[in-house]
């Protein structure tokens, strides 16, 4: 009969002779309750190297290891992730990496400071218990919370249920840099500086796309008209300058006290159901530099059902060429609904009669009915 028995901790595991009991219950990581704990398994023939939360080696041992018997989904507490304030970088990273191969990474309601990009890797699924998930990331500028593991290829991901919180100047919520086919449910990203954005993604010709991002919610910090911070912010690569992120789908969530809710130099992206307040801009739809004097250039994205308030300029067309479909179902609080170069081929209709210049909607895209004249006669 195999004897079961408890140690404290993984560092007693360690110590445990096989000899006493094939399986022994671990109260938790460093302490009993942590939530690091749980059933281990000896199996001799291993030798897989210790990860320190799913595979533990006995002292002196170079064969046999302790096997943790339940491994998904991954739990960041195994790896000695404390929800209670301090920095869980490397548990955290320890705990994407043990799901290099695909699987789930859970992260428990508490508090976890992270003071450098976690890397995501290939098929993971990062999840959380909602708001009380809380990453404070403050790591460095121009780097994100999250990121792809390999940003050079295309990978998917999905990341639900989380509550970032960017601490550092000019950081990002997520890095979208590799990350297409990808899905983000449920994440909400507080801004508590300025010139940061809740997702940053420049295009490089293959991501980020398609993504799906649903009830998204995203809050920046002090003054809308000058804090630099910017929800989805899909701008353009640095190098060619003329890369941005295509075909992606934000459905639902908040934005607010943003300088800008959504900017997009990309093209096919659809905003839908939105709800975006005190902002400056509400769509900023630009054409990256590196395609200004293409002979065939431009960019068409569209906006349905989105409700703003006291966003001073609800739509900005900042090249002629960038085509809009836009049908808001409330503007409140405006400046101007669009404040473009030139409105041909777009379409804008607001819930206003139109009295005011600002609030007028207007349809330019024509239909060749022609044909149908030619077939009658």
């Amino acid at each position: 009969m195999d004897h079961l028995f408890s140690v404290p901790s993984l560092g007693g595991l360690k110590d445990v002779m096989p000899e006493s009991g094939g399986s022994v219950y671990v109260l938790g990581h460093a302490r009993p309750g942590d939530g690091g704990g749980g059933f281990f398994h000896w199996n001799a023939a291993s030798s897989t190297e210790p990860d320190d939360g799913i595979v533990v080696v006995e002292v002196g041992k170079k064969r046999g290891r302790w096997h943790r018997v339940e491994t998904d989904p991954i739990d960041v507490r195994w790896f000695g992730a404390a929800a209670d304030g301090t920095d869980a970088t490397d548990a955290m990273q320890r705990a994407l990496n043990a799901a290099a191969r695909g699987g789930t990474v859970r992260i428990p309601s508490g508090t976890y400071v992270i003071n450098q990009p976690l890397r995501v890797h290939q098929g993971t699924a990062v999840v959380g218990d909602g708001l009380l998930s809380l990453l404070r990331y403050a790591g460095p500028e121009n780097s994100g919370c999250l990121q792809s593991a390999t940003p050079e290829r295309n990978c998917s991901f999905h990341v639900a249920r989380l509550n970032i919180e960017v601490q550092s100047e000019g950081a990002w919520g997520v890095d979208l840099r590799g990350m297409s086919f990808s899905r983000f449910d449920h994440v909400t990203v507080h801004l508590r500086k300025h010139r940061t954005s809740a997702y940053y993604g420049p295009g490089d010709g293959q991501s980020p796309y398609y993504n799906v991002f649903t009830a998204c919610h995203i809050a920046g910090t002090g003054d809308p008209i000058s804090n630099g911070c910017i929800g989805f912010n899909f701008t353009y690569d640095s190098k060619g300058r003329r890369q941005s992120a295509n075909a992606n789908q934000v459905l639902g969530g908040h934005i607010n006290t943003c300088q800008v809710a959504v900017v997009c130099y990309g093209t096919g992206n659809v905003f839908y159901g939105q709800v975006i307040e005190d902002t400056r801009d509400g769509y900023v739809f630009g054409l990256t530099p590196g395609r200004l004097n293409d002979a065939s250039k431009g960019t068409t994205n569209g906006i349905a059902g989105c409700y703003t308030e006291y966003v001073k300029r609800v739509i900005v067309q900042e090249h002629e060429s960038c085509v809009v479909t836009a049908e808001l179902v409330h503007t409140t609080g405006y400046d101007t609904v669009f404040d473009g170069k030139d409105s041909k081929n777009c379409i804008v209709i607001t819930a206003h009669d139109g009295r005011l210049p600002q609030s007028r909607s207007f349809i330019h895209r024509l239909v060749d009915l022609s044909f149908l004249k030619s077939e009658s006669g």
